[in-house]
């Protein structure tokens, strides 16, 4: 094979390779691109109900001090942000009996269920658990595309 040629598969090679890792990282902007599976949002509610139904309600209506996770104020309250924020207060709060109890992945799953109840679409990759990730994936209350 002549030189050029390799060059030329070596460079299509890594073409494809950075373009393929771009657009997946691109791909999911907000929470309505998929930012979560469907087998992620059942884990998530299995998780949900052993875990936050206590005081957030067995269907996410809040309790005496414990507000709703459904729509409204909820979704609003979290506007414009990244999603790695309201992770982040998850981690540190949730559940108030023992915040660093509950494992990040199964967390991550509570919120893709939390997102699932809020009707945020399913994507084909799961919600990430690491902030850095989430960091990239904002939370709009409403759809930016208008759908």
């Amino acid at each position: 094979m002549k030189l050029v040629q390799k060059i030329t598969i070596i460079a299509a090679t890594a073409f494809v390779a950075l373009s393929m890792n771009n657009s997946a990282n691109a791909q999911v902007a907000n929470v309505w691109d998929g930012a979560y599976t469907e087998a992620q949002a059942v884990r998530g509610e299995k998780s949900y109900q052993e875990h936050c139904s206590e005081c957030h309600g067995t269907q996410m209506q809040g309790r005496e001090e414990a507000p709703s996770l459904k729509q409204g104020a909820f979704i609003y309250n979290w506007d414009g942000m990244p999603v790695s924020v309201l992770f982040q207060r998850l981690r540190e709060t949730m559940p108030l009996d023992d915040p660093r109890g509950t494992p990040r992945k199964m967390k991550a799953d509570i919120l893709a269920f939390i997102m699932k109840q809020n009707d945020f679409p399913a994507g084909n990759a799961p919600l990430p658990y690491q902030n850095s990730r989430l960091k990239r994936i904002q939370w709009n209350a409403q759809n930016p595309a208008g759908d």
